[in-house]
Parts: C-alpha cells; sequence; structure tokens
C-alpha cells in the first residue's frame, strides 16, 4: 500500500500588514485590511512556523519507522498569497491519479492565549468540509478518536465547517479535487499578532505546538499501518446506464440491515472488520459492532432509514481505517418534457 500517501503539511511563508502603530486589526464588515509590505519584517512564528515545526519534527520522529502507506511532509510555499503551492500540487496529485488518503494541515498551533486573554492548551481544533459524512469529516471523527486515545490530556474538537468563519487554508486547494483534508488551528488565536511585528516566540507556545504535534502523530501512524478502507459501493448496470448503488439492503425480511463490503486483495495482517452506527442526528458514530473476518453483516430488525451505517477494517495490532459511510447521493434533480 505504499502509493497510498498521508500528508501532513503547514506553510513557511508568511506576511505583514502595514497598519499604524497601534491601530486594532480590522473586524467583520472592515474595509479590506492595508497592503502588504514585502520590506516589512515579519516573523510569522505562529502562522505558520509553528505548523512548519511540527511538520519537520514529526518528518524526524516518524522515519524511524516503517509504515504500510507513505508518510510525505510538506511545508508549502505562497499560502499567504492565495494559497499557491498547495493548489499547485493538489491539481498536480488529482491529474496523476495520486491516492492520497488524508491531509493533516497545521496552520496557526502556536497560540494558547487569545486576544481577549482567555488560556488555553490542552485543546484543539480540527475543521473538515461539509456535508456530514464527507471524507474529511470521516478524517476529522478519525483524528478525534486516535489523537485522544493516544495522548488523552489533550481535547480534539472537530468543528463541523470547511475552516474558520470566510478563511481558508492549504488543505482547501486538497478539498476542490477530491481529497480527504483538514485543518488543525488553535481556538485561542490573537489576531493582533497575525501578520504583524508581534507574530513572535514570546507570543509563541512552543509546549502547546508540541501538544498538538502529538496527535497530528498518532493519527498519521495510526492510518499509516492501518488497512485499507472497505468498499460499500459498486457499479451496477441499469436501463443500460452504470448508476453507482451502495451494499445496504434491507434484507430477505424487508425490515432487517444487512451491510455487504468489499476488500480486494486483504492485507496479511488484517483481523476483521467492524461495524458503526449512529443516529442521523449524531456528530459522532455511537456504536461499534466487531463482524469478525466477513464481508457481510446482518442487524436483524433495525431500520436502514433511521440511523447511519459505517463499516471499517481492523489489523491485528488493531489499528482501523478511515470508516466507510453508507450515505447515498443526493437525489438528481429530474427534467420532464412539455407540449
Amino acid at each position: 500500500m505504499k502509493e497510498q500517501r498521508i500528508i501532513i503539511s503547514g506553510h513557511y511563508d508568511t506576511t505583514a500588514f502595514v497598519r499604524r502603530a497601534g491601530a486594532p486589526p480590522p473586524g467583520p464588515g472592515d474595509p479590506p485590511p492595508p497592503p502588504r509590505d514585502p520590506n516589512a519584517d515579519a516573523p510569522g512564528v505562529t502562522d505558520d512556523g509553528s505548523g512548519t515545526a511540527c511538520v519537520m519534527e514529526l518528518a524526524r520522529v516518524l522515519s524511524q519507522y516503517q509504515f504500510e502507506k507513505t508518510l510525505v511532509f510538506i511545508a508549502f510555499a505562497g499560502e499567504e498569497q492565495g494559497l499557491l503551492g498547495s493548489t499547485l500540487y493538489a491539481q498536480k496529485a488529482h491529474k496523476e491519479n495520486q491516492k492520497i488518503e488524508a491531509v493533516l494541515n497545521n496552520d496557526i498551533i502556536g497560540s494558547d492565549v487569545s486576544g481577549s486573554g482567555r488560556r488555553e492548551n490542552r485543546r484543539v481544533n480540527v475543521f473538515s468540509e461539509d456535508p456530514p459524512d464527507s471524507l474529511s469529516r470521516q478524517l476529522a471523527r478519525y483524528i478525534r478518536e486516535t489523537g485522544e486515545r493516544y495522548f488523552p490530556s489533550m481535547r480534539v474538537d472537530p468543528v463541523f465547517r470547511a475552516d474558520r468563519f470566510g478563511r481558508g487554508g492549504d488543505h482547501t486547494p486538497f478539498n476542490q479535487e477530491g481529497f480527504a483534508a483538514v485543518r488543525f488551528s488553535s481556538p485561542q488565536e490573537n489576531f493582533a499578532n497575525q501578520h504583524s511585528l508581534t507574530d513572535t516566540f514570546a507570543n509563541t507556545s512552543p509546549e502547546y505546538v508540541a501538544r498538538v504535534a502529538k496527535v497530528n502523530a498518532a493519527a498519521a501512524a495510526s492510518l499509516a499501518w492501518a488497512p485499507r478502507s472497505p468498499v460499500i459501493s459498486e457499479l451496477v448496470e441499469r436501463n443500460g446506464q452504470k448508476v453507482t448503488t451502495l451494499l445496504l439492503t434491507r434484507g430477505t425480511t424487508r425490515y432487517d440491515a444487512v451491510l455487504r463490503w468489499k476488500h480486494e486483495n486483504p492485507e496479511p495482517d488484517l483481523a476483521g472488520y467492524a461495524v458503526l452506527i449512529r443516529s442521523t442526528t449524531a456528530p459522532f458514530w455511537e456504536r461499534e459492532i466487531y463482524a469478525g473476518n466477513v464481508t457481510e453483516y446482518t442487524l436483524p430488525d433495525v431500520s436502514i432509514d433511521e440511523v447511519v451505517f459505517g463499516v471499517t477494517a481492523v489489523d491485528r495490532d488493531g489499528n482501523e481505517s478511515l470508516v466507510s459511510a453508507y450515505v447515498q447521493a443526493p437525489r438528481q434533480k429530474r427534467t420532464i418534457a412539455t407540449y
């Protein structure tokens, strides 16, 4: 599975806005910020030296281990100029049909004191794009599960939107190309320090950066050792057209939930599969049932209309794949000819 890639990223460029001494940063509804000054000092320790330090340290640590998949460590350029480096990389990866399973982007993970004075160094936000069972959302759930399992003193808070309100980062181009990509970011941003002379070590917490890096390491290593995700749909021909159909039925009784999945060329250390269940309004999986090394599982007298199902592959060490969720695509709009 070496062709499957997991990317851990940050961005090493920074910038500075030209502001009057003592002037507050622009707020919502304010006019655009003043132009960037290429000659102004822009230390950029939190934005995004913190993310770059995370990438470099994890490259040092994780390179000492052998994984089933390939870990890729990237410090992107041109983020502040419009996500230039990550956009070109994501577009190239899509064009080449690269198998990128996950992108863990770290941007502004060095601040543990907000501009309002609020302090917090035991929590990190993980942003993921809609819809509720997108690939990125499954990745965010996985990071929460594995991060808090192996580093329980750190709380991982998935935020169910693509990024902070009205903003974006180097994970965004990967989302746009159809890859699972999320953003790690501090809940305690200090907007006055961003893109300014005060984004320095004095206003950055190396301890907090290290804590976020440990969550990255737990999620990336677990996923890099885990089996591939099961396939829960297939192409079938209907009325002369090929359509994608979920491997989920009501069974012969019409009142059961019968889940099937495919896993071609299973890994040698594959132990089996687990079925996951949650209500349609629940943000996280609520039940996990180990099904064994089978490719079909029946839940008697369970309605497929009222819950969301998923399945994950598990190896002998307990490493789980990303969950494959049984979620239908939206119904297509129908055009009816009239005379």
